[in-house]
C-alpha cells in the first residue's frame, strides 16, 4: 500500500509540473515495465573467518530474474541553453522506478528516484537511438540481518546509490505518441558506507511508451556541435572526504580517507577532455586488507599515505560532467595489495570554474572483480588561460 501511494503522489506531482505551458511543450508523460536478470553478489572477503556460516556461501546462488516498472516526465530540451545546441536537443527525464527482486523474502522490493539525459547517437526520420545516463537514490525494503536474513548479503542499508546506463531506441507511433525500447545495465550500493555491500547488478530491457502533450519533437532536432576553438590544456585538482567500513562478519573497522586529486587536461572537442593524472591519498584500506585483525589506529601513520597514476577522461553536460578515470598506485608499494583502481561518478559546476563532485572509487581485486572502496565527495577548482 505505501509503495502504490508512493506512485500516486509521484504521478500528481508530474501533472502539477507540466501544468505550466513552458514545461508542457516537447514535455512527456513515460511508462514503461521492466525485465531484468540479476546478479547479486553472495559473498565477502574472508567471510570463512565465522566457519558455522559454510552453508550460506558454498555455491549458493542468488541471481535471478526480476521485473518492475517506471513511471516518470520526459522532456526535449528547449533550446535556451549552449549545451542544449551543442548536444542537438538531448531528452531529460525524472523517472521513478519499483523493481521487485527475485527471492523476495531476501531481497524485497527496491524504488529509486533517477534524474537522466539521453545523447542521441543515431537519428532516423521517424526515430533516433540513444545512450542514457542516469544518476540517483534508491530505497532498498529489505538488507542483510546476520540473524533473520544473511542471505542478502549485497544490501545492507535503506537508503543507497543508483546508477543506469542503457541504449535507447524511440520510434514515433502518432503525433503524441512515442515507443521506448531500452537495454541496459543497472546498479545499486550503498557505496561501502555500511557492510556488506555486495550491490545489486542488474542487466535489464524496457518496453513503454511516452505520451507528449504537444506532438512527439522529431521535427526540433538539431545537428551535434562539437567543434570548438578553445583546445588548450588546463589543470584540475579537488579535495575530497570519504568513509567507509570494511572487516568481517565478526569485527567491521569504519575510518575516514582524504584525496588530493589532480589532472592535466586536453580538450579534443567542447564535450570531451583527456588527461593524466595524480592522486595522493591518506588511507587505510591498503594496509587493512586481508588483515582482519589490524585496527586503523594500529597502522603506521607512513603507511596511510598513498600516490597513483593514472588516465583520466571527461564528457561534458552544461554545468554537469561525467568523469572516469583509470589509475594504478605509484607509492607505497609494499602496503598496496590491490594496485589498480577506477573512479566514476558526477561533477556539478556552480560556476565556471568551481566545481564539486559525488565519485565512486573502486579497486580491481585479487579475484580480478571490481571490488568498492569508497565514495568521494569533492570541491575543485579548474584553472585554464
Amino acid at each position: 500500500m505505501k509503495k502504490i501511494s508512493c506512485t500516486i503522489n509521484f504521478i500528481f506531482l508530474c501533472s502539477y509540473l507540466l501544468s505550466a505551458q513552458h514545461l508542457i511543450n516537447n514535455a512527456a508523460i513515460s511508462f514503461n515495465v521492466i525485465g531484468g536478470y540479476n546478479f547479486s553478489s553472495n559473498n565477502i572477503d574472508q567471510a570463512h573467518a565465522n566457519k558455522n556460516l559454510n552453508k550460506y556461501y558454498d555455491n549458493y546462488s542468488l541471481d535471478g530474474v526480476v521485473n518492475g516498472f517506471e513511471i516518470g516526465v520526459v522532456k526535449l530540451v528547449n533550446g535556451t541553453k549552449e549545451w542544449h545546441k551543442t548536444w542537438g536537443m538531448p531528452r531529460i527525464g525524472l523517472h521513478i522506478q519499483s523493481i521487485f527482486m527475485n527471492k523476495p523474502d531476501t531481497f524485497g522490493y527496491h524504488i529509486s528516484l533517477l534524474p537522466n539525459i539521453e545523447l542521441r547517437l543515431i537519428t532516423f526520420p521517424k526515430s533516433e537511438i540513444s545512450s542514457k545516463v542516469a544518476i540517483g537514490v534508491a530505497y532498498a525494503s529489505i538488507g542483510f540481518n546476520r540473524l533473520t536474513n544473511f542471505d542478502n548479503r549485497a544490501v545492507s542499508s535503506p537508503i543507497n546509490f543508483a546508477l543506469e546506463v542503457a541504449a535507447v531506441y524511440h520510434h514515433r507511433i502518432s503525433n503524441k505518441l512515442d515507443l521506448n525500447l531500452e537495454a541496459g545495465y543497472y546498479h545499486l550500493s550503498n557505496g561501502s558506507f555500511k557492510m556488506p555491500n555486495g550491490g545489486y547488478n542488474i542487466y535489464y530491457s524496457k518496453l513503454g511508451l511516452n505520451y507528449f502533450f504537444n506532438q512527439t519533437p522529431y521535427e526540433k532536432r538539431t545537428i551535434i556541435q562539437l567543434s570548438t576553438a578553445n583546445k588548450k590544456m588546463y589543470y584540475t585538482g579537488y579535495l575530497a572526504f570519504a568513509y567507509r567500513e570494511q572487516g568481517t562478519f565478526d569485527y567491521q573497522r569504519q575510518y575516514p580517507i582524504f584525496t588530493f586529486h589532480n589532472a592535466i587536461m586536453k580538450p579534443l572537442n567542447k564535450v570531451y577532455s583527456l588527461g593524466i593524472g595524480l592522486d595522493f591519498f591518506y588511507d587505510a584500506t591498503q594496509a587493512l586488507l586481508y588483515n582482519y585483525k589490524l585496527v586503523p589506529r594500529g597502522i603506521n601513520e607512513s603507511n596511510k599515505y598513498l600516490a597513483a597514476v593514472g588516465f583520466c577522461n571527461e564528457l561534458r553536460i552544461g554545468k554537469l560532467a561525467l568523469p572516469l578515470e583509470v589509475y594504478r598506485y605509484i607509492y607505497d608499494l609494499e602496503v598496496v595489495k590491490q594496485a589498480t583502481y577506477i573512479r566514476f561518478g558526477l561533477t556539478f559546476y556552480p560556476i565556471k570554474r568551481f566545481y564539486m563532485g559525488c565519485y565512486f572509487k573502486g579497486s580491481i581485486n585479487k579475484h580480478n572483480t571490481l571490488e568498492s572502496d569508497f565514495m568521494e565527495f569533492a570541491f575543485g577548482y579548474n584553472i585554464r588561460k
